[in-house]
């Protein structure tokens, strides 16, 4: 296998809503009581939904990863913005999402506080959090098939003589995830379309 041999942690959708409720649990302890969420996309914005229920907070916002180069800091940010409590969401800080957070965090805002549901050493400590990582190797569901994309075609000289439940069991033996065989299917036919 060309990738390193990672065990793969699998986020599902029942495990993040347990997550999220540990994290709403924590922001409620703190009594930090933000006036609106916003999500990071794409990876935040499940878990800002779910902390807008789990935390009653009515509003809402997204904000695009792809359009932090070019916007940051208290210019996402307007003046009425600055004077609420922000709490800014991601499911993971690490060093792509990390410089973004922090020109943002560092507005004018005494309010801004960062949520992540882990946070890669060497990156700052978001204010409420689960856990830390040492690499990125989380799935969470809405990265689950780009991930597994990812390795299919990370390894395609070593997959392409396999049958699909060939390289099902070798991505479970290599990887640790269990994928089912119509997804690899799906992502090999992709690729010949390419």
């Amino acid at each position: 296998m060309s990738e390193e041999k990672l065990n793969y942690e699998l986020i599902d959708w029942n495990k993040l809503q347990n997550l999220t409720k540990i994290l709403a649990k924590k922001i409620k302890e703190s009594k930090y009581e933000p006036d609106m969420i916003l999500g990071i996309s794409r990876g935040g914005w499940a878990v800002a939904r779910l902390l807008c229920d789990y935390i009653d907070c009515k509003d809402i916002f997204s904000l695009d990863l792809k359009h932090w180069d070019k916007q940051v800091g208290s210019s996402l940010l307007n003046a009425n913005l600055l004077e609420k409590k922000i709490l800014l969401v991601n499911d993971m800080m690490d060093k792509r999402s990390m410089q973004a957070i922090k020109s943002i965090a560092s507005s004018k805002s005494n309010g801004i506080r960062i949520l992540a549901l882990f946070y890669a050493k060497g990156t700052i400590k978001p204010d409420y959090y689960v856990g830390e990582i040492s690499h990125s190797s989380i799935i969470f569901p809405w990265n689950f098939v780009d991930s597994v994309r990812r390795i299919i075609y990370n390894n395609l000289n070593e997959f392409e003589k396999l049958s699909d439940k060939e390289i099902k069991s070798k991505i479970k033996k290599s990887f640790n995830i269990d994928v089912e065989e119509r997804i690899i299917e799906e992502i090999l036919r992709n690729q010949e379309k390419n």
